[in-house]
Parts: C-alpha cells; structure tokens; sequence
C-alpha cells in the first residue's frame, strides 16, 4: 500500500527538512519560534487565574514524588503530566497562536510538550526552538495534506495534537527526521475523535484534548523508540480511511521552501478567530466606550462568513461557549465597548444587558464571500427604535495574515497578559525573542527566571 500517489515521496521530503537545526541556520525563523513560544507561555500564565486551571494543575501534580517538569499554575510534575496543565492552561482563553492556511493551532499542540522535555533532559533555547518548530511543521503539514471539510466535525486539538507533541518530543530525543515520522505515526493511532460541535457548545472538555494529546505524544515517542511503531501508510489511514478527510493531491506535490510557523498568527482577542470579524465591528461602533441606549437596540443584524455562522448560541453557560458564539462576543463588545480578555470571561455570561442585546442578534451569510486573505468578513448593523442605526465593516480582522500582530505588538500582549503574576516575565520574553539570552543558555534556566517560584 501506498496510500495515495505521491504520499511516500511527500513523506519522505517531510523528513528531510525535519533533521539538522533550523533555527540556528536562519535568524527570521529563530525570532518567530521565539514570539510563538513567549505568546503561548503568556497565554498559559493568563490562564491561572481561572479555577478550573488551577484545580486541574494540582490534580496533574497530585502526589508526585519527581517534581520533574515546571507547572505553569503552580507546582511541579512528571513531565507528561505538567505539560498537560500546561497545555490546558495556554488553550483556556483562546489566546494562543493559530494557523491561517489550514485549521490547526500548531504552537499549541508543540510547546508545552517541548517545554517539558527540554527542562527535564537540559536542553537549550535553542534546542527548544528547534523542537517548536519541527512539532509545529509536522501538525500543519497533516492539516494541509488533509484539509478539514466543512462545516467542521472533528476538532483539531483532538485529531492533531497527539502529532505535534511527538514530533517535538522526539526531535528533543533525536534530532532525527526519520524518528520524528515514526513516533507521528504512532500518534497518529492515538489521535482522539473529539467533535467540533463541543467547542460550539461550550462542553469545556474541549479544552483538555490539547493536553491529552501532550500526554499522548510523549507516549507514542516512548513507543515509537521501543519498536512499537506503525508503518509509511499509517497516518494516511487515520486521516484519509478512518476520519474520511480527503487527501489533497496539490499539497503532496508541493515543495515547500519555507517553515510553517513564519505563517502563523497571533491573536489579540480572548474567543474563537471566527468570531474576530464581527468582534471589531462591534469595537468600531461602540467607539470604545459601551453602547448607548442599549435598552433601544431593536435589532443586531451580523452578515458573516460561513465558519462563523456555525457559531450561533444565543444562551452559552460555559466561557468557552461564549467564547464560540457570535451573538455572545458581539454583544459583550457592544455592552462594554472593550475588547480585552476579561470581558470573555465567564462572569459575563450572565449580564443582563449582554443577555438582552445576545437575543437580538440574527446570523446572515455574508454575500459575495472574497478571497483569502478576506475569506472571513463581517458586517455587523444595530438598529434602534428610533430607525436610526449604526453599522460597521471588517473584511479581515488584525491577526490575519494581511494585518500581523507585530513583534511588539505580541511582546506587549504578552506584558499585559502577565504583570499581574509576574511583572518581570515581559522583560525575560522580550531577550529570548531578540536575542539578549543566548541560545545555548538552558531552558530549564530561563524557564526559571520567566516563572519564578515566588510567582507560583
């Protein structure tokens, strides 16, 4: 079996740019790796705050007796088990790093893994880096080789996950191509349906499958090293036979010549990218300050692109459900004005004037979709009783591929992200992302010096 034509020779080619050290041969790729790693840590900090982060952190170093692997919310644990609260910890409020081309959160399902590996064995910055990138590069490139249909069904912190740890992990352990690909396709086999529908739904497990795939990866290195392995055809047969995803014969023949991670993007706003578009629509019409006489509001009209429209509650009960639903987000904004991280949150949910304006929003399809990098527009309309009416257009939102977050405009999130906790963490991230702490320093030492113990 050969699994599709051109599948081997796309496997092979994968490999080979897995091997060596990227990031020590190109300077721009260091410094994405680098903003990748310090958005997500950020995001991990952020996330503490939360009840559910922190009851879910001490259950992950419950009763450990190693102390191996620094977590995040507090405490330590075996190196698989802290790089799960990790992970849970950086995916809560949806302020991690995503991926444009295809649907994937590359950065996600690599860097708590990597983190943990690369502080327990001494490994550098740089090898970290490295590792960052290969896990990043593996994740993508199965999310490219097997585009998601539409509308979505199985979540990609499930399917993915499992694939991006190993990877990483493994590089860590091998610097090998080869052994990167084999333990992937022993995550591949361990890769966990999770549908789409319980992010829509708020069904909060949803964010625990990036941490199950943390766990996964470094099993399915475990395995791969121990000759536990599957075969060339492997991970074509989880994807292609098993979640019917249809391969896609342009990317197998593809050569590709830059790494994945330069394309991700960086998120500015604490819910689902899909939603970011109406979102700014909303901040542009209330000007920044809460929307006046909401009481009048007769309707909220939202034209938006099609994997929005799929975000239609009305009545989340979850934080994550709000943070999937279009009415929720847009008139959270339209009720403060703000489009800050804790307005997300789940205190919100039960806001009588977000409540009243939610029940006022209808989802339209946007005419006309335009072509990426506008392929996820909004217009968002707010009619009073009066018959006058405010409205608002956003054809991409910032974040995108046409309008990046800038490095220092990352550096500052992740400054904001932390003070509270940590107030010397932006100063640590900004000399790893410009080069002030050298690439053979340890990682366990800066980790040390980004998340101080008196900080946890």
């Amino acid at each position: 079996m050969s699994g599709a034509p051109g599948w081997i020779e796309w496997r092979d080619r994968l490999a080979d740019r897995l091997s060596g050290d990227p990031v020590g041969a190109d300077p721009r790729l260091r410094r994405k790796a680098a903003l990748v790693l310090v958005d997500d840590l950020a995001a991990m900090v952020f996330g503490r705050q939360h009840d559910e982060i922190r009851t879910f952190a001490d259950a992950m170093s419950r009763g450990d007796v190693r102390g191996e692997a620094t977590v995040v919310a507090g405490g330590r644990a075996p190196r698989e088990r802290a790089a799960a609260a990790n992970a849970v910890a950086a995916g809560w409020d949806e302020l991690d790093e995503g991926y444009r081309p295809a649907t994937c959160h590359g950065g996600l399902y690599a860097i708590p893994a990597a983190m943990a590996e690369a502080e327990v064995t001494g490994a550098s910055v740089d090898d970290l880096l490295n590792a960052v990138v290969v896990g990043y590069e593996v994740a993508t490139a199965v999310a490219r080789a097997f585009p998601a249909p539409r509308p979505l069904t199985l979540h990609p912190h499930a399917t993915l996950s499992p694939i991006g740890a190993a990877a990483a992990v493994t590089w860590l352990r091998t610097r090998s191509g080869g052994a990167v690909l084999g333990a992937v396709d022993a995550a591949a086999t361990m890769s966990m349906a999770g549908q789409f529908r319980h992010a829509t739904v708020g069904a909060q497990v949803r964010n625990v499958w990036a941490g199950g795939g943390a766990v996964l990866g470094f099993l399915a290195s475990d395995a791969a090293a121990a000759g536990l392995r599957g075969d060339a055809v492997t991970l074509f047969d989880v994807f292609g036979s098993t979640y019917g995803q249809s391969v896609d014969p342009a990317e197998l023949a593809s050569e590709r010549d830059t790494w994945a991670i330069i394309d991700g993007y960086h998120k500015r706003y604490a819910a689902c990218q899909y939603t970011h578009a109406a979102l700014e629509c909303a901040l542009e019409i209330t000007g920044g300050a809460p929307l006046p006489s909401p009481e009048d509001v007769v309707a909220i009209e939202v034209a938006t692109h099609p994997l929005a429209m799929a975000l239609d509650d009305r009545a989340p009960t979850t934080a994550l459900g709000g943070k999937f639903s279009v009415p929720h987000v847009v008139a959270a904004v339209l009720a403060s004005g703000s489009g800050d991280a804790r307005v997300f949150a789940s205190g919100g949910l039960g806001d009588p004037t977000v409540a009243a304006l939610r029940d006022l929003v209808q989802l339209t399809p946007y005419d006309s979709l335009p072509e990426p990098p506008h392929d996820r527009p909004a217009r968002v309309t707010v009619r009073y009783a009066d018959g006058s009416r405010r409205d608002a257009e956003c054809l991409s939102a910032v974040g995108g591929p046409d309008r990046p977050l800038g490095e220092a405009e990352v550096l500052q999130k992740a400054a904001d992200l932390t003070s509270g906790h940590l107030p010397d963490f932006a100063g640590v991230a900004a000399q790893i992302v410009n080069g002030g702490v050298a690439g053979d320093e340890p990682w366990a030492a800066v980790l040390a010096s980004l998340i101080p113990e008196v900080g946890r």
